[in-house]
Order: structure tokens, then C-alpha cells, then sequence
């Protein structure tokens, strides 16, 4: 799940106050004490904020059980609706493990007008941007950064885990106070985090929305979410593929090269396996970076309508193709700023994966499957190697961990039907226990991972921040007795594989303000998308 959503929203960057990691304080008027009334200012620089938004530090207990105990600081950010009357609030958390809140700057900001009626407050999680932020001066997630952390924080590191981060939240909602509803939003491991919060804290919410779901619970097999990443990415894949086959200009292109997509696929990496792949692309594309830049491509909103043409240009080895796909292959991720750094906490990601998200396989059988798969971001096993290799501690789980709550709280769950990172299978699952009277699950077709981000509708701009999920969440919130109306989902943006010349040059004219990017004219907001515009690979024209 790692970093899937931040990457997506349409954030407006200034700069602001601070970027520093420790010792953290907002520009003047002071951090809030850590009694009465919270303190509010500008936020600091990695959120985003060009508007309304403002922040505040609030101190917590490393250990909730040891409230006298060491310190961290837990950053907040609000914007207040514009309305005078009120019907509640609702709080966001973000996904990863290790993002922080500045997804939610744009929406918040935006929402705070075109939704007056709501308060809109978001809490960065512990081990995040500038709330405890867990550096090291080597490699994230690396054996020397451990030791670096275990120098820092000793046992301290597994109190960086999910139920400590929603006794964090309760505090921060005490603070904030309020007489009216209070909501509360979870997207991706957000999720995981809502059902914590709501086995522990209930009674202090009206009402939750999770979009894109983490079960709390293995399955059936044993099998916890992130044992399931990269097979649930390899099942996208040859869900792509077969829309290739239906789809007449993209079918006619790649059976040139099988007899149906999936047989190009296979082909593809035979061929590498053999050494017959297109010469100049030999060394360039593997087997790994083939499958990782196929799941980086179908894990983005608009890469995925471009995966048959990458398998189609690999294949073909035209003089053009070979320079589009070195290029694609080749290039150097650009430095990180400190903003981007604080955006997102890798160790943060691998502490709470490998303690709460992995564990019902081995290394040698995430290995093994990874060798099978067509696509994957080989993130189930990168963190089995952080388990069995780096030796990650292991923390003794509390007793909330892998607990179903129980709870008649109204439910909002949402999941897109081509999200490859919680597939829709996990809201099932979820929706199998929660199952009163007012838990919905509502599946957004064509969507990927965040339906609240990318659940596009037509004829509606993106940066209205109206999509199908923002009008489910909305809705739930207004009424949360009755079943929240559905009808946005007829009017969604499909997938094109590849689209028709009328329906281009419509969108194109929709988004002529923003980058040309795909099959489709949509802006580029990802790296695998921006590295195919550079690669000259997307044009708002057929890329085949």
C-alpha cells in the first residue's frame, strides 16, 4: 500500500514554516500545551497548504500506558467549514503505513467551501513527517538503520504501531472537542487504523468511512493483507489483460505477438528468460524490473491503460521503441527534497508491516511466488526480507491486534473493483462481520486504490474534487440511516484500452489546462506516468 495515495491529489506546494524532524515547532503563535485549548498556525512546509489549513503540535506519551513517561509530538491540521451552522466533523487518516496527512490538504481545503457544513481536521500518524519522524542516516529499512533506531528509541520502536496511533487520535479528538457529530475517515492502512480505533473508542465517533479496506483479521488461509500485495497486483494484471482481449484495437495489436494477451505475457518473459528479448533491451528490462514497472504502471489510475502497449513496444523492438523503453527503464529516480522525505516514512512502513500486516508465509515461499508473477511491486517480499533478513524486531502484539471489532457503528465501506493493493475481496471480507443495519459496502467500478482520490466521473473536473467517493462519504454523513445514494457510480470514467478518437479529444478539452498525458488527456501525477510522458511513450494520440 505504501505511498499509493499521497501521489495522487492535487496538492498546491508553498513554502511555509519548518522542515525539521525533531524539536518541532509552528511558526509563531507557539505549539499548543499540553493542557486546555489547542494553538493554532501555518503549517509546516511538507503539508502543501495554500489555503485555509492550519496546524498544530500536540504532545503525546510514547506509551500510553506510561502517560509520565518520554514524549513525542503528533501533528494536527484542520480548516473549518465556512457555514455557522454546523452538522460535525470529520477526521481523516492516511494510509501507507507511513503517510502523512498532506494527501488531505487539497480536499480539506476545498471542502471547507463547497462543503461548509463540516469541520475538517486530519492527524499525522507517530513515526511520520514531523510527528516523531523515524530517520536514520542509512538506508531505510537497511540493517544499519536499524541499529541506528534501536539507539534512539530501544524498545520504544514497537510502540510506533497502530494501537498506540489511535490513542493518539482519541486524545486529539478530546482536545479538539466539539458538541456536534464527529466522523472519521480511514483510506488503506487508514482503514486498519479505523478498526483499531473503533474497537478501543467507539463511543467517540457517529459514523466511519474506509476506502480501500486492510482487514483487522488473516483470511480463511491464514494470510494477512500484505501476504497477499503481490499476488493481488499479478491478479490486476491479468485482469487488464483479458479487457485487452475485449477490447478490438488493443486485442488486434498484441496478438500479433500471441494469441491473446495473457500469451504475450508469458512470451515476454520466456523470451528474457531465453535470452531472445529484443537486443538492445537486453540487461535493460529482467524479469524483475519488468514485473516492477508493470505493477508500478497498473497501480496508477491512468499507467494501467498503458500496460498492453508497453508489452506490445517490448515485443515490436522498433528503434523507437527501444529508445522510449530504455529511457522508461533506465532513469534515475531525482533526489528527494526534505518535504518529499517527510511525506513518508519507510522504516515507520516496515515496522508496523512486519509486526502487524505480514505472517502467514516465509521468505523462501514469497521468493518462489515472485518468480511466478507477470506484475508486482515484490513488496511482500521486501518485507519478509526485513523480517527473516534484516531481523526486524518482532514486538509482543497487544491484545487489539488481528481483532475483529464489535460494533453497531454505521459503517461507509468503499472499495474500487481495480484497486490492486486492497482488492475488493478485503471489503467483502469486512463486510462479512460488519453487517448491521447501517454498514454499507458500495463497490466503485474502474476504480483503483482511493476511492475518495480516483473515483473520476465524466464530465467533471478534477480539480473540483467531486468524484463518485467524496459524493458517497458526503452522503453517508448526511443521513447515516439510509443507504448513501449510489447513482455516481453509473456515471463513472472507465478504463480505455485504448479510447476512441472522439472520446480523446472530449477529455482533451476537459483537461486542456492540465498535462497530456495516457490514452486518455488526464494530468500525470505519478512517477511511472511521468517517466512515460519524458520517454515520449503517451502522446494524447494512439500509442501504439
Amino acid at each position: 500500500m505504501k505511498h499509493l495515495i499521497a501521489i495522487v491529489v492535487l496538492c498546491l506546494f508553498v513554502p511555509s514554516c519548518f522542515a525539521s524532524q525533531k524539536n518541532i515547532s509552528l511558526s509563531s503563535p507557539a505549539s499548543s500545551a499540553d493542557q486546555g485549548s489547542l494553538q493554532w498556525a501555518l503549517c509546516p512546509s511538507h503539508v502543501g497548504a495554500e489555503g485555509d489549513q492550519r496546524c498544530a503540535i500536540i504532545r503525546q506519551p510514547l506509551d500510553h500506558d506510561k502517560p509520565d513517561g518520554r514524549q513525542i509530538d503528533v501533528l494536527l491540521m484542520r480548516v473549518l467549514g465556512k457555514s455557522e451552522k454546523k452538522r460535525g466533523q470529520i477526521w481523516f487518516l492516511n494510509g501507507g503505513p507511513g503517510d502523512s496527512l498532506d494527501t488531505f490538504s487539497f480536499l480539506m481545503d476545498k471542502w471547507s467551501k463547497t462543503h461548509p457544513e463540516y469541520d475538517y481536521y486530519a492527524m499525522e500518524h507517530r513515526g511520520t513527517g514531523v510527528s516523531a519522524y523515524l530517520s536514520c542516516d542509512n538506508e531505510p529499512s537497511s540493517a544499519l538503520c536499524l541499529e541506528e533506531l534501536k539507539r534512539e528509541w530501544g524498545d520504544g520502536l514497537g510502540l510506533f504501531n497502530t494501537t498506540q496511533a489511535a490513542h493518539d487520535l482519541a486524545d486529539a479528538m478530546h482536545r479538539v472537542g466539539g458538541d456536534s457529530r464527529r466522523f472519521l475517515y480511514g483510506v488503506s492502512y487508514g482503514t486498519y487504523l479505523v478498526q483499531r480505533f473503533i474497537t478501543i473508542h467507539d463511543s467517540m465517533i457517529q459514523g466511519a468511512i474506509l476506502d480501500g479496506v486492510v482487514p483487522a483479521t488473516a483470511d480463511e488461509n491464514g494470510l494477512l493483507a500484505i501476504d497477499k500485495y503481490d499476488h493481488d497486483f499479478n491478479e490486476l494484471a491479468l485482469n487488464i489483460a483479458a479487457q485487452c482481449d475485449n477490447d478490438p484495437i488493443c486485442s488486434s495489436r498484441l496478438t500479433t505477438f500471441g494469441t491473446d494477451t495473457k500469451a504475450v505475457m508469458q512470451k515476454t518473459f520466456e523470451d528474457i528468460d531465453a535470452g531472445n528479448i529484443c537486443k538492445p533491451l537486453k540487461g535493460i528490462i529482467t524479469r524483475q524490473s519488468l514485473r516492477n514497472k508493470s505493477a508500478e504502471l497498473i497501480g496508477d489510475y491512468w499507467g494501467r491503460q498503458l500496460y498492453p502497449a508497453l508489452l506490445y513496444r517490448i515485443n515490436r523492438c522498433t528503434p523507437s521503441d527501444v529508445e522510449i523503453l530504455s529511457t522508461l527503464f533506465q532513469e534515475d529516480d531525482e533526489p528527494e527534497t526534505e518535504d518529499e522525505i517527510l511525506s513518508f516514512s519507510q522504516n515507520l512502513n516496515t515496522n508496523i508491516i512486519v509486526n502487524e500486516l505480514i505472517g502467514g508465509k516465509s521468505l523462501t515461499q514469497a521468493e518462489a511466488e515472485a518468480k511466478t508473477y507477470f506484475a508486482s511491486p515484490d513488496e511482500t517480499l521486501e518485507q519478509y526480507r526485513s523480517r527473516e533478513q534484516t531481523k526486524w524486531p518482532l514486538y509482543p502484539a497487544d491484545r487489539y491486534t488481528h481483532e475483529w471489532a464489535e460494533t453497531d457503528t454505521p459503517l461507509l465501506i468503499m472499495n474500487g473493483d481495480m484497486d490492486p493493493a486492497t482488492p475488493l475481496a478485503f471489503a467483502r471480507q469486512l463486510k462479512s462481520h460488519f453487517n448491521g443495519p447501517h454498514q454499507y459496502l458500495i463497490s466503485l467500478p474502474g476504480t483503483p486504490h482511493g476511492a475518495l482520490f480516483l473515483s473520476l466521473m465524466k464530465d467533471v473536473p478534477m480539480e473540483d474534487a467531486d468524484t463518485c467517493g467524496s459524493r458517497l462519504l458526503f452522503s453517508f454523513m448526511d443521513d447515516v440511516t439510509t443507504q448513501p445514494d449510489a447513482l455516481c457510480t453509473g456515471n463513472m470514467l472507465p478504463p480505455d484500452f485504448p479510447a476512441p478518437q472522439k472520446r480523446r479529444k472530449r477529455l482533451q478539452n476537459d483537461f486542456q489546462q492540465r498535462q497530456r498525458v495516457g490514452l486518455i488527456c488526464l494530468p500525470a501525477v505519478t512517477q511511472a506516468v511521468a517517466r512515460l510522458r519524458k520517454a515520449r511513450l503517451t502522446q494524447c494520440r494512439s500509442i501504439y
